[in-house]
């Protein structure tokens, strides 16, 4: 029987648990479209900014909204790439596969 390190899935599944939060890293997997306001970022072109992300997400308060990008970044959910004045965030696909993998590990 394999076992499993409860911390390395505590925090993350946690994180995870919140539907805003699922929402933003579906909204990151799907990166820019045709309604984005904000300039496209250089180096990444498919990454969101706060602006766009709280259009998406029906007007959620900025400081809301910078709570749960805080929470996902932590949690290297997401990641963060500034331009100027300009932050926007990326999903880490990565991340998320090795926390299903832990979380398969339960099966």
């Amino acid at each position: 029987m394999k076992t499993i390190d409860e911390s390395l899935l505590a925090k993350p599944a946690k994180v995870l648990s919140d539907p805003i939060r699922i929402k933003i890293l579906h909204l990151l997997k799907n990166g820019r479209d045709e309604t984005c306001l904000a300039p496209i970022c250089n180096e990444v072109p498919t990454a969101l900014c706060p602006t766009d992300l709280q259009f998406k997400l029906d007007q959620i308060t900025s400081s809301k909204l910078s709570y749960h990008l805080r929470l996902l970044k932590e949690e290297k959910f997401i990641t963060e790439q500034r331009e100027g004045k300009r932050i926007y965030y990326c999903l880490q696909p990565e991340r998320v596969k090795e926390v299903m993998e832990l979380l398969s590990d339960l099966l």
